[in-house]
């Protein structure tokens, strides 16, 4: 296959073409690709001066938060060990005799607060100066000089 001078020299212009269009390509890849690398450089630039401030600064949190909580713990393991303050002990200190369980004896009672009677005028008074006990009176109204005692009680036998 003989060729002649023409398609030769076209042959050429148009590899000479094709070279050219190739290497204006890999130099816009090139190009595109630099400025994706600067882009993607600064913003790992910007990350790494973020993370430089923000590291340090969440060390220091987690510590301060580890030691206030490290604090609260033992504080609230303090009244559990028996020293005698907190909720839970003034709780069991502000327990009464009239909140415990009735005895025989006596009727049940509720766990509020004993209310005692105003002192009996007149008659009454009187009556309990003496030591005279009807047979409704209690051994709380019985007592002379306003004295109660922590198991209130009806006289029945007197």
């Amino acid at each position: 296959m003989k060729r002649s001078l023409q398609e030769v020299v076209e042959l050429v212009v148009f590899g000479l073409v094709a070279l050219l269009v190739g290497t204006g390509l890999l130099w816009l890849v090139g190009w595109l690709l630099s400025l994706g690398g600067l882009l993607l450089k600064a913003i790992a630039g910007l990350l790494w001066l973020l993370l430089r401030f923000v590291v340090p600064v969440a060390l220091v949190a987690g510590l301060v938060y580890f030691l206030v909580k490290a604090l609260q713990n033992r504080s609230e393991a303090a009244p559990a060990a028996g020293t005698g303050t907190g909720p839970s002990s003034s709780h069991a200190q502000s327990v009464t005799p009239a909140a415990e369980a009735p005895t025989a004896n006596a009727p049940a009672m509720s766990a509020a607060p004993t209310v005692t009677a105003p002192e009996p005028s007149g008659a009454a008074a009187e009556a309990s100066a003496h030591g005279a006990v009807d047979e409704g009176t209690t051994t709380a109204e019985a007592k002379p000089n306003g004295a109660v005692d922590d198991e209130p009680s009806t006289n029945e036998g007197a």
